[in-house]
């Protein structure tokens, strides 16, 4: 069983803060950091910068802060008696790694502290498991793929939410050029990254979720072929029946009709 004990997040500390732990804690602590940061963990030193986390394991001794300014991160302490993942989680203790998005990890720590505080008694626990399991998933899927360098590529958090923006707006035009100079980045290196990160084109990526989202508005609707395809973003549609036979294999009409026969 997990449970939350106490935290915060976007916690900043005055310059010069130190936290001293000598015996470690008795349970779990979890440091999303914000900013520069050493650390002392059971006599061993690391430095880690902003992106980066860290996962304490019961009574580690630690000692750590920034002594160039001001140290900032979100934190929670949790226990996980009982708990399936304490194997996995042990084996990702005591040091720092990058975690990329640092924003779904605070919303979770955010949303498990308000359900602790705050929840329905008729919910919060339920509430509180999910939300762990959410956030300690990621964390060990960040701490899997730390040595692949795409979580430190550069504009890696504004990259994948252009990503999310394209599944979310389909009609859109996304234009490379627009989305690059958002980035104040050259098209061509965009392109680099996104292909970097995601293991796909821009394009590619953009063809093939408009397709797909072509496809569930096909099976799901009655709406007619040319209003699908403007709603996927084509302006054109004959290029919308070009790249749907193209990746289907079929044309809409005949992959609708098959799917309802």
């Amino acid at each position: 069983m997990i449970k939350a004990i106490r935290g915060g997040y976007e916690t900043r500390h005055p310059i010069g803060y130190r936290m001293y732990r000598p015996n470690g804690l008795p349970h779990h602590a979890l440091l999303i950091i914000r900013s520069h940061g050493e650390y002392d963990l059971n006599g061993v030193s690391h430095v880690a910068e902003p992106g980066y986390a860290l996962l304490l394991a019961p009574n580690t001794p630690n000692h750590y802060g920034n002594p160039n300014g001001n140290y900032v991160d979100d934190w929670l302490h949790f226990s996980i008696d009982g708990c399936p993942m304490k194997e996995e989680l042990d084996s990702i203790s005591n040091v720092p790694f990058p975690i990329g998005n640092i924003d779904l990890y605070t919303f979770c720590i955010r949303q498990i502290l308000w359900e602790l505080s705050y929840g329905s008694p008729d919910y919060a626990d339920a509430n509180i498991n999910a939300l762990f399991q959410l956030l300690l998933n990621h964390l060990l899927m960040a701490y899997q793929v730390r040595n692949s360098g795409n979580t430190l590529l550069p504009h890696y958090n504004e990259l994948q939410q252009i990503r999310m923006d394209v599944m979310n707006s389909f009609s859109n035009p996304h234009s490379i050029q627009e989305i690059s100079c958002k980035l104040k980045i050259s098209e061509s290196y965009f392109q680099y990254l996104y292909k970097k990160l995601f293991g796909v084109t821009f394009l590619h990526d953009l063809i093939q979720a408009r397709i797909t989202h072509a496809n569930y508005l096909l099976l799901t609707t009655s709406l007619p072929i040319n209003q699908i395809a403007e709603l996927c973003g084509y302006t054109n549609e004959v290029h919308f029946y070009r790249q749907f036979k193209k990746i289907i294999g079929t044309s809409p009409a005949k992959y609708r009709k098959s799917a309802n026969a």
